[in-house]
């Protein structure tokens, strides 16, 4: 596998000012004439908004297991948060974030899909305000992440976008994003989108072999945590943003996962294990011939690199035993002569 930057974009930012990106070319095992790039989400897009009116002891909303930004902005506009998370389910690095903004986090017993139900009561009984993908709020502020990509590319639209699946809000969110450019005439093709789930977290991608005749769940097990959901809520939406742009799902193992992660990190990008799902689906998509040599492609990384350090650590030191490309720590004695040995050749 090519480990190759072959050209740096710019970053862009968004009138919003809380919402960037990176994009930039790498060759990744892929046929030379082909074109991979990788959007990186740096922040989360504005989908969080006080509501004015709610009461100030209430928490305006909640979020399921992982991302937490909105924890931030709850904590700028000194509104309380309650995050619901499933017990020992989720990456450190993300629980810590949760906590450090002064959510009130919930430990729920039970996996992603558990907490997804009960959050769902508890908004419903309590007057909690819901903040995820069952949000059509925060749906509109997902869409972001397309107009920027597009913008990027100087508005001529990439052949494939390929992002990770799990509760499908974003494949739900970009192919609405794209349908709206393409009719307000912005684009003048629509794009594939390709959703890309894990082996052991795979009911979308079962149902799209079933044609989608009706949705499938499963008990949910992966190493990326952020798509370890095995009921996603976004399920008849993200059929509809499929059906629109023509779109395909595959899978992959976690191995494949960590190896793509493994050459996102060494080219100086960087992401969590649910994000390199999108560069391993788009290996796999060419070797099968999905995507087509001469293709323009899109690989949306959505978490950053710190988000489960722990998952990096384990790969690079041996708890993986087909580690592709394992950068494993050496132990040296404090000597000098012991230190030019080990790396002679680098300098």
């Amino acid at each position: 596998m090519a480990r190759r930057i072959s050209a740096t974009m710019p970053c862009f930012l968004s009138r919003s000012s809380i919402f960037m990106a990176t994009m930039v070319d790498v060759a990744i095992a892929v046929p030379q004439t082909m074109s991979i790039r990788f959007l990186r989400v740096k922040l989360s897009p504005p989908f969080f908004r006080a509501k004015p009116g709610l009461p100030r002891d209430w928490s305006p909303f909640r979020r399921t297991p992982t991302r937490v930004a909105e924890t931030a902005y709850a904590a700028l506009a000194g509104i309380p948060a309650i995050v619901f998370i499933p017990a020992g389910k989720i990456a450190a690095g993300k629980l810590s974030q949760a906590l450090a903004y002064g959510a009130r986090t919930l430990q729920v017993a039970g996996d992603f899909d558990d907490a997804m139900a009960l959050v769902q009561r508890v908004c419903d009984e309590l007057g909690v305000y819901l903040l995820n993908s069952l949000n059509p709020f925060r749906l509109e502020g997902q869409k972001s992440i397309v107009f920027e990509i597009v913008q990027g590319l100087g508005w001529q639209p990439p052949d494939w976008i390929v992002l990770p699946a799990g509760n499908l809000g974003n494949t739900a969110a970009f192919g609405k994003a794209l349908h709206e450019l393409h009719a307000l005439g912005l684009i003048d093709r629509l794009p594939r989108l390709a959703a890309v789930q894990a082996e052991g977290a795979n009911p979308f991608y079962q149902s799209y072999l079933g044609g989608f005749e009706q949705p499938v769940t499963v008990r949910a097990e992966t190493i990326a945590t952020a798509i370890r959901i095995g009921a996603p809520v976004s399920y008849g939406r993200a059929v509809r943003s499929l059906s629109w742009t023509n779109g395909a799902v595959t899978q992959v193992s976690d191995n494949e996962i960590m190896d793509a992660k493994a050459v996102v990190d060494g080219a100086g990008i960087g992401c969590e294990p649910a994000s390199a799902a999108s560069v391993a689906g788009a290996r796999r998509l060419v070797a099968e011939g999905v995507i087509r040599p001469g293709q323009r492609v899109v690989a949306v990384l959505t978490g950053n690199v710190l988000k489960d350090p722990g998952a990096t650590v384990d790969y690079h030191t041996g708890a993986w035993a087909d580690a592709r490309f394992a950068n494993r720590p050496q132990p040296v004695a404090a000597d000098l002569d012991a230190v030019r040995d080990l790396i002679e050749g680098i300098l």
